[in-house]
């Protein structure tokens, strides 16, 4: 377990870059790239290739996922 540090850019529009965190057991929307759907997965889940996190309703482009202890 551990907490996992998010990088993430608007996955459709210029934007500055975000920090998002969240402890490795929490739930997180994201959208599955390979089939286009949303899933709910655990943030250790997460994968940049994989997946887009969606937070408020908007859509981001995860660019590194770094995990804490």
């Amino acid at each position: 377990m551990g907490i996992y540090q998010f990088v993430v850019k608007a996955a459709t529009t210029p934007g500055p870059i975000r920090r998002q965190s969240f402890d490795g057991k929490q739930r997180v929307e994201v959208r599955d790239l390979s089939i286009r759907v949303n899933l709910q997965v655990r943030a250790e889940e997460v994968s940049p290739y994989r997946h887009n996190l969606l937070l408020d309703g908007d859509e981001y482009q995860i660019l590194n996922v770094i995990q804490q202890h």
